[in-house]
């Protein structure tokens, strides 16, 4: 049987994760602009023994746009209140913790430095500390700035910041073809009892193989679910992003990357030669006479239609039970999830949105492939099913359309947005939570299977889609 679990060439989209959910629910992009965010009188004081000129955001320092946009489309779009003092000590943990890789000149002069708002006067001390002593390129430390106010300032794992060159990744992995290893990886904290989601690599945070494609450079050369990449072209990982490790193993087709795995315990170096891979996100087959199967890896921006075309074919063929495979799927874009829900639901919503500023309601759309009732829908979930794939799972539930079988899912239910930044580079921006038609949220504990199959420990055979074949026979 040809059935999908998560099936991305070395991609992620997000962040995820959450899984891999950098982009999760992620829609239209628009660009941000530094605008002014408080009002300075641009001054120069001595911070860290450094004459440092003050400026806010209506002309910052040069290379601080970046830093600009990033708290003002925060201020403006960020689903929760923001925390300024948070959101400063994190920039400035981003920097002290930034290891550059190429240095010049050590300021003997002023610098220049811009304050998003009062608070980051901190920020710019630890700048003046960092520049007099690293010398680093200004743009790569503000980098870092973002970074860290991201991670340490909101502490929300599905807020990430895409720099210029994982952002054309991104749009790789919308396209569904990439250039990679062919490998589906997530970031799993391994002092969690559930290997929660995690974001920044180190000791306890490590970059885990989840599946890899049939066919692909990864799978000729080894590679298991399950390992680690703790080192990539003899460098250790620990310190960088999900999205910096991806951009690494990424490359040209034709290209070599040689990894370091984490394997019981041991390190097993491997040489993998990079491809063109296609993503696949939709397999669907007949298991058995009135019996259809479908399973969505992804909620990418074409996957409705594949979704629409899979459902539709296996009716006409007679299917008037299906099973609808969510496992592993981490969700993707919202538009899609509205598009798919609406394939088993006739008519009323199916979803509400809730920002602070609105509140936002998705009807069914008309011409859903499987929306007679006659036709039994069983729905397939597990702890990797989050997002988009929540929200489908939720509302078919709410609405009787659907046996949820499985495990309790994720539990992600907020929306995100893209914004472009000045330096090419991207946020993705929480900006609502979303809730069913009679409000359940499934933020915290996740989407509850209506059964929940008892998995043997060491199966070798997949429990959970044999005990919903067998409900669907009863």
């Amino acid at each position: 049987m040809k059935k999908l679990t998560l099936l991305l060439a070395f991609a992620l989209l997000a962040g995820a994760c959450s899984l891999f959910t950098v982009g999760a629910d992620t829609e239209t992009s628009t660009t941000g602009t530094s605008t002014t965010t408080t009002t300075l009188a641009s001054t120069t004081t001595v911070l860290a023994g450094l004459p440092v000129e003050l400026t806010d955001c209506s002309n910052p320092a040069e290379g601080f746009d970046v830093l600009c946009d990033t708290y003002r489309l925060l201020e403006e779009h960020y689903v929760d209140p923001l925390d300024d003092q948070a959101l400063a000590a994190g920039a400035a943990r981003g920097m002290e913790e930034y290891e550059p890789e190429t240095t010049g000149p050590v300021p003997s002069g002023q610098v220049a430095c811009a304050l998003p708002a009062e608070a980051f006067e901190e920020t710019c001390t630890v700048f003046a500390q960092v520049e007099t002593t690293t010398a680093a390129p200004v743009a790569d430390l503000i980098e870092a700035a973002v970074q860290g106010m991201i991670q340490y300032g909101l502490e929300d794992p599905h807020t990430v910041y895409l720099s210029p060159a994982a952002l054309v990744h991104v749009a790789e992995n919308q396209s569904g073809e990439v250039s990679g290893i062919g490998a589906l990886v997530r970031g799993e904290d391994q002092t969690s009892p559930d290997e929660a989601n995690c974001s920044v690599l180190s000791d306890t945070c490590i970059l885990v193989i989840v599946d890899t494609l049939p066919d692909s450079p990864a799978k000729a050369q080894g590679v298991l679910a399950g390992d680690g990449i703790v080192v990539v072209d003899g460098e250790d990982v620990n310190g960088l992003t999900v999205d910096e490790v991806v951009e690494r193993v990424r490359g040209p087709k034709g290209t070599d990357v040689d990894l370091g795995l984490l394997r019981d315990g041991q390190i097993v170096d491997v040489t993998i030669t990079r491809a063109a891979v296609i993503v696949p996100v939709v397999a669907s087959e007949m298991i058995e006479p009135g019996i259809g199967y479908v399973a969505l890896s992804q909620f990418t921006n074409n996957s409705a239609d594949q979704v629409h075309e899979a459902l539709q074919s296996l009716v006409a063929d007679g299917a008037d039970r299906i099973i609808f495979d969510l496992r592993n799927n981490p969700g993707g874009s919202l538009t899609a999830s509205v598009r798919i829900a609406s394939e088993f639901l006739s008519d009323g919503m199916v979803l509400r949105t809730e920002s602070p500023t609105e509140t936002q309601e998705y009807a069914v759309e008309p011409g859903g492939a499987v929306t007679d009732p006659n036709i039994e829908v069983v729905v397939l979930v597990n702890r990797g099913s989050a997002s988009a794939s929540e929200l489908v799972s939720a509302v078919l539930q709410e609405r009787g359309r659907a046996t949820i079988i499985g495990e309790p899912t994720f539990g992600k239910n907020t929306v995100q947005q893209r914004f472009e930044v000045s330096n090419g580079g991207a946020l993705n921006i929480s900006i609502a939570r979303w809730v069913t038609p009679e409000g359940q949220d499934s933020g915290t504990i996740g989407v509850q299977p209506d059964i929940e199959p008892e998995i043997p420990e060491g199966a070798t055979t997949d429990v959970v889609l044999e005990f919903a074949l067998e409900f669907l026979r009863s």
